[in-house]
């Protein structure tokens, strides 16, 4: 990686933007599509003055963002998550709060906005996805701000370019010729709070951590499109609703791998533990390939006993019929293969465009309190982005 990242731009202010943003100044990650966004070297500036500097060059970080899919802010002070909140407001002003994803969030005291990325322990693993791509309308823009990382080893968050995935899958005859114009079926069983189960892994949080009570429950439904039922023995409720595989970007017209498979589905959690065991060396990838063997049986013995209808997710074709062990495994290769691993510094934002670029996070070693990241979250764009294309793509917006 290269690490002169616009710093030129930062200290030129006479200098003409638009020639800046497309001259050699502007690098990204090799990967193509992480532009980092830094001060110049033993410049200290803050939250306030990247507020007010993202308001002067929205012309050229829209064009990076929808060119490239992810700005990573490095090296600001930003001290705490009120700062973060004013300074993802500055970028997108209607930021939302009502969560409908999968992971156990928290909202954090002093803010409107922000929220924990995930609650889980150290040792579960978030495989890459689109933020809530169940939903018709899932969020455009997704924000992420590292308050503490002060782990051992591991705890970054994969990011994964599903337009490139869906580019190599187009082109597999295991998966392309078959799932682009059809439909993915997605079923989530959510247990009741007081009876939540502790085995399955795909049990992600009970019911009423995402709805106020059962009257708020089936208007959400409704309005989202879900079909929702209650288990009346067990207060278990169960959301079934169909989307589409494949989703142009909205703004580029891009073809997007956009679902949420290799989260809903429990065949592809292991693979993402299999992954973690190569990245880390020597004795320390014993403990992730020991997590991958324990979910992957853990899935077996379940496919034994407990109908795949039962558990706490799963995913099928439109038709309801059940993915080949090959189709899974060609979606899981494609993801990895279009995946980096973002290792967080202290006080990074990430803002990244959630039509087209996915996130997860790797497991790690240390006291859950370790590594701290929150999240905030548009179902738009920064409202002047709106409308407008990437250099050279057809506009779809």
């Amino acid at each position: 990686m290269r690490t002169l990242t616009w710093t030129a731009v930062v200290v030129l202010a006479a200098a003409n933007w638009e020639e800046e943003c497309q001259s050699e100044e502007v690098d990204v990650w090799p990967e193509g599509f992480v532009v980092q966004i830094s001060p110049k070297d033993g410049v200290a500036l803050d939250s306030a003055w990247l507020r007010n500097w993202t308001q002067e060059k929205k012309e050229c970080l829209k064009s990076a963002f929808f060119e490239h899919g992810v700005l990573l802010f490095r090296g600001f002070a930003i001290p705490d998550a009120r700062a973060f909140e004013e300074v993802a407001l500055a970028f997108v002003p209607n930021l939302e709060k009502a969560y409908l994803g999968t992971s156990p969030r928290s909202q954090i005291n002093g803010t409107s906005y922000v929220f924990t990325a995930a609650d889980f322990q150290p040792h579960r693993t978030v495989p890459v996805h689109i933020e809530m791509s169940f939903r018709d309308s899932p969020p455009a823009t997704q924000l992420f701000y590292a308050q503490r990382v002060d782990q051992w080893r591991g705890g970054e968050t994969p990011l994964t370019d599903f337009h490139q995935v869906w580019e190599q899958l187009r082109n597999d005859r295991r998966v392309g010729p078959h799932f682009e114009q059809q439909k993915v079926k997605y079923r989530r069983n959510m247990d009741d709070c007081s009876s939540t189960s502790q085995f399955d892994p795909l049990v992600q949080k009970c019911w009423q951590m995402m709805f106020k009570d059962e009257k708020d429950a089936k208007e959400n439904c409704l309005e989202e499109g879900f079909h929702c039922s209650w288990d009346t023995s067990t207060n278990r409720l169960t959301l079934l609703n169909e989307q589409p595989f494949v989703r142009p970007h909205p703004i580029t017209g891009q073809p997007i791998w956009y679902n949420h498979i290799n989260v809903l589905h429990g065949q592809m959690m292991p693979g993402d533990y299999a992954r973690t065991a190569r990245l880390w060396d020597g004795p320390w990838s014993l403990w992730p390939t020991a997590l991958s063997l324990y979910y992957r049986l853990l899935f077996n013995i379940y496919g034994l006993f407990v109908p795949e209808a039962e558990m706490g997710s799963t995913a099928t074709k439109g038709s309801g019929e059940a993915f080949t062990t090959e189709e899974l495994q060609a979606m899981k290769n494609a993801i990895h293969a279009h995946t980096v691993n973002h290792k967080y510094q202290a006080n990074d934002i990430v803002m990244v465009d959630n039509h087209r670029v996915g996130h997860g996070r790797e497991i790690y070693l240390g006291p859950k309190e370790s590594r701290v990241i929150y999240t905030a979250w548009s179902n738009h764009y920064p409202p002047s982005w709106q409308n407008t294309c990437a250099a050279g793509a057809a506009c779809h917006g």
